[in-house]
């Protein structure tokens, strides 16, 4: 019996193998080798040595670190707040049987499937200030007089950032909380109306509990793209109006390809790792204590 279970063990750590190396080349040795490179002063194709921590203190001095940091929360909030709400509100609707459902659970996904930067290009020419669509809209309802540029200002700024990510990523965490509501056995709810709790009371009682770590995974999921969001923003606002929407992704990307200082976009990449990790923790602490 010995002999099989230490045969079995070795077998495990056999199979399980390949994908600790697959998991060490393509995440462990990156992440050493961004903080090797944020240790040493490298600008353009020139390395200067060693330096230590003096990337990290001098991001840190220039204020430039905090700016990056605000515009990434403002952003991550808004983002993860409206669309964990808006998946919810979406995915209870299409579990209710009706007419078309399975059309309109395909069509809902249609947003996700669209590359990103098709996205925010569409998005950039439907926001234009001169000739958008949707000031043209405006301006035939009398809402509108003259133009309004949706970024230049900076609170509009994260506030348009957020509804073209929301627009673009809501679908695929839809289906991720539709998947979890289809897995909650029927009759908890034929028992819970048995019971006369209400819709509400159902929802809060019995939906949400149940949902815990599909909504764990949304979050993580969630939060690793709003931490490591570039694309859109380049595409919409390239940072601005000044650093409004300058997030940490963005920062890292000025910092090692516009001023080519690899060593301080390194170090903006290490904190991004780290912020990442820990916020990830947090909610596998509050969320996830007893799954």
């Amino acid at each position: 019996m010995l002999k099989k279970e230490i045969g079995e063990g070795k077998l495990g750590i056999l199979m399980s193998t390949p994908a600790m190396l697959l998991i060490i080349l393509t995440a462990v040795i990156p992440i050493a080798y961004a903080f090797y490179l944020s240790t040493q002063d490298i600008h353009g194709i020139m390395n200067h040595g060693f330096v230590g921590l003096e990337n990290y203190q001098h991001i840190i001095e220039s204020g430039r670190l905090q700016s990056a940091l605000i515009a990434t929360l403002l952003f991550g909030g808004g983002v993860i707040v409206f669309q964990m709400i808006a998946a919810m509100i979406i995915a209870l609707a299409l579990n209710v049987k009706f007419i078309g459902r399975n059309v309109v659970r395909s069509l809902i996904l249609i947003p996700w499937a669209i590359p990103t930067a098709l996205v925010g290009v569409m998005w950039s020419r439907f926001l234009a200030g001169t000739d958008g669509y949707f000031n043209a809209t405006l301006r035939l309802l009398g809402l509108l007089d003259g133009e309004m540029n949706w970024f230049l200002d900076r609170g509009l700024a994260i506030m348009m950032v957020v509804l073209v990510d929301s627009w673009k990523f809501t679908s695929i965490f839809v289906m991720i909380f539709l998947a979890g509501l289809q897995a909650i056995p029927t009759n908890f709810y034929e028992a819970a109306l048995v019971d006369g709790a209400s819709r509400l009371q159902r929802f809060i009682h019995l939906t949400l509990p149940l949902m815990k770590p599909v909504i764990l995974v949304a979050l993580i999921m969630r939060t690793i793209f709003v931490f490591h969001a570039f694309d859109l923003i380049y595409i919409l606002t390239g940072g601005g109006p000044g650093d409004a929407t300058r997030v940490l992704a963005y920062y890292t990307y000025q910092e090692s390809f516009t001023f080519l200082r690899h060593g301080r976009g390194a170090s903006v990449a290490f904190i991004l790792f780290l912020l990442t990790g820990i916020v990830t923790l947090i909610y596998i602490k509050v969320l996830g204590a007893n799954e």
